[in-house]
């Protein structure tokens, strides 16, 4: 059986530090463009590498391709995982562009 992926397993927003002001939510699944859209349909998700060995350090990069259903616009969510021992220990997003550049780091979560 194959696991259809879905942008529901994505949180809603990731965090930035604020330094002594605690911590400001910023959404995830919106258009990164200037059109503002707030819907998204996703297009594929790459994993590397597949699977965790649950030893030590290990980071996973997921790239989340989607569409914005406004201006069909497509652009990658990167989702940089690290497993310590097989746990979660965070997971840092970065946006890239229809044009391949990384446009920086947009939070965590």
């Amino acid at each position: 059986m194959v696991h259809s992926r879905s942008l529901d397993e994505l949180p809603d927003e990731v965090f930035v530090a604020l330094g002594q002001r605690g911590m400001e939510g910023i959404p995830l699944k919106e258009c990164t463009y200037a059109c503002d859209g707030k819907s998204l349909l996703l297009i594929d998700v790459e994993t590397r590498p597949r699977s965790i060995t649950g030893h030590g350090v290990e980071p996973v990069v997921e790239d989340w391709h989607v569409e914005c259903s406004k201006c069909h616009r497509r652009f990658t969510i990167r989702c940089k995982t690290r497993f310590v021992d097989g746990e979660r220990i965070d997971t840092r997003i970065n946006l890239i562009d229809d044009h391949n550049h990384d446009l920086g780091w947009l939070g965590s979560y």
